[in-house]
């Protein structure tokens, strides 16, 4: 039998708005992530603490109101949970029944603190740990694979722009991060609003949401373009998830081994940013207004900024390299 209307064809279809092409391939990236039984057990382990340390802001509110539990055992507790049972001065005073029922002004400024306190141990160790894990495992095939089975051929060969590429695969990997990082954090925050004695609870707190947000886009941000650049530099994705829990590992064991003989001789602060998780955290705790110690909070933003800039540069420039002639 004979073929015919062979050649060209009119497009028939409805063609997107040029802002919005790269949610389809967002969309395509979110779907096949969520096949993955490990990813979706990840990500309900990550919902727990915060649930569970909102119980400690029930006992605080509780010891405000009528002096709930025991003192000594809620300063336990609490110290065990934000601070791995290490005795720590900055803490000593927030958990004494002195410093909770002084006034309304000190109570104010203590449940900030002590709120603020709870979102930093939950970013700074349960979602720490479970946000590696997860970019380590989506991030790493979503462009190396595109370019070893050629499938960027058919990205490009539709309307759609590299940046429009890059921005749909970093919703990806930002869209997941948010599950471990901003979804838990206001979770944690909500929770505490529902245990408190009273809603007017939220007129000494507004802000901590909007600090959330903040820290969740200063941890996502970063950690989303440099696991792209890894993705972007080899064709192998076991390559790209090699070096993203390298920069992690080697970065922690070199803080820890540089920072052991020098922490009372007051080391270099860009030492001190060779840890990518000691970087977050301080920049975390900044962000989250908790009285800790961390100085030249410029020097670690802009570490972190440039850290971000020339991950994106790369990536961009990688992307583009097969498109070139």
């Amino acid at each position: 039998m004979p073929i015919h209307n062979l050649g060209y064809r009119a497009w028939q279809g409805t063609l997107g708005a040029f802002g919005t092409r790269w949610i389809v391939v967002a969309e395509i990236g979110i779907r096949r992530a969520w096949q993955s039984i490990w990813l979706r057990r990840i990500l309900v382990f990550a919902w727990m603490p915060a649930a569970m340390m909102g119980f400690l802001i029930f006992l605080y509110e509780r010891s405000a109101e009528d002096g709930g539990p025991s003192p000594r055992m809620f300063q336990e507790l609490s110290r065990m949970l934000l601070r791995g049972g290490t005795e720590d001065p900055s803490l000593s005073d927030l958990f004494t029944p002195n410093a909770v029922f002084q006034s309304k002004e000190s109570l104010a400024e203590n449940r900030h603190q002590f709120w603020s306190m709870l979102l930093l141990a939950l970013f700074d160790r349960s979602q720490a740990f479970l946000m590696i894990p997860i970019v380590g495992l989506i991030s790493p095939p979503l462009i190396s694979q595109d370019v070893r089975s050629r499938a960027f051929l058919l990205y490009f060969s539709r309307p759609l722009s590299r940046t429009q590429y890059i921005l749909g695969k970093a919703a990806v990997v930002m869209f997941y991060t948010s599950l471990v990082t901003l979804v838990p954090g206001l979770l944690l925050y909500t929770v505490g609003v529902l245990l408190s004695p009273s809603l007017s609870i939220v007129l000494y707190t507004w802000d901590i949401p909007l600090r959330v947000v903040a820290v969740s886009a200063a941890v996502t941000i970063p950690c989303t373009f440099l696991s792209l650049m890894f993705s972007s530099l080899t064709t192998e994705s076991r390559f790209a998830s090699f070096a993203w829990f390298s920069v992690w590992i080697f970065g922690f064991a070199t803080y820890v081994a540089v920072m052991g003989p020098l922490s009372g001789s007051g080391s270099s602060v860009l030492i001190q940013c060779v840890s990518l998780f000691h970087l977050l955290r301080d920049v975390g705790s900044w962000i989250l207004d908790v009285k800790t110690d961390v100085s030249d909070i410029q020097t670690r933003m802009a570490v972190l900024i440039a850290l971000t800039c020339i991950s994106a540069a790369t990536l961009y420039r990688r992307v583009s390299a097969p498109m070139q002639i």
